[in-house]
C-alpha cells in the first residue's frame, strides 16, 4: 500500500477543511460499544485505502485502481425536524456543509500527479451507536506504480 497518498490525503483535508478535528487511518475507532465514547474528536474523518484492482504494464510496472474510503462522523447536535427551532436546526445541520467541503477538496485532485484525477463513487449515511451520523464517501482513481 502507499504511504505517499495517505499522507497526501491527511495533508488536503486538514488544509482544506478546517473544520475536521480528527483525521486519520480508520482503525476501527468508532466501533465502540453504546455506552463507550469513540476515540476520536468531532468531527472526525476515518480513511481507508484499497487496491481494488492492479493490471501489470510491464515487469516492473502496475496500473493500480484506487478505492479511498472516507468515513467522516458527527456527534448528535440537536434536532433537525422541520418544526425544530431554526438555530437548533441549524447546528443539527452544519454537517452537510463539511461533508460538501471535503468533496470540494478531493473531487478532480490530483496531489501533484501523484495520481489520476479523484473521482466520487458512492456516498451513504448511516447512524451509529449514541446518535453519531456517518457519512461515507467512497472516491475512485488510478495511478502506476513502479517497482
Amino acid at each position: 500500500m502507499n504511504k505517499d497518498i495517505f499522507v497526501a490525503l491527511c495533508d488536503r483535508l486538514e488544509k482544506k477543511v478546517p473544520p475536521l478535528r480528527w483525521i486519520d487511518e480508520d482503525l476501527g475507532q468508532l466501533n465502540v460499544g453504546n455506552s463507550t465514547r469513540p476515540a476520536v474528536d468531532f468531527p472526525c474523518c476515518l480513511i481507508d485505502i484499497e487496491y481494488s484492482g492492479c493490471r501489470d504494464l510491464t515487469d516492473l510496472c502496475q496500473l493500480v485502481d484506487l478505492k479511498i474510503t472516507l468515513k467522516l462522523a458527527f456527534p448528535y447536535q440537536g434536532e433537525s425536524y422541520s418544526k425544530a427551532p431554526e438555530k437548533v436546526r441549524e447546528k443539527a445541520l452544519d454537517r452537510y456543509a463539511v461533508v460538501s467541503e471535503v468533496h470540494d477538496c478531493l473531487q478532480g485532485w490530483t496531489a501533484d500527479e501523484m495520481f489520476s484525477p479523484l473521482s466520487r463513487r458512492s456516498g451513504r449515511p448511516s447512524v451509529m451507536a449514541g446518535g453519531i451520523k456517518t457519512y461515507t464517501l467512497v472516491y475512485g482513481t488510478t495511478f502506476e506504480e513502479y517497482q
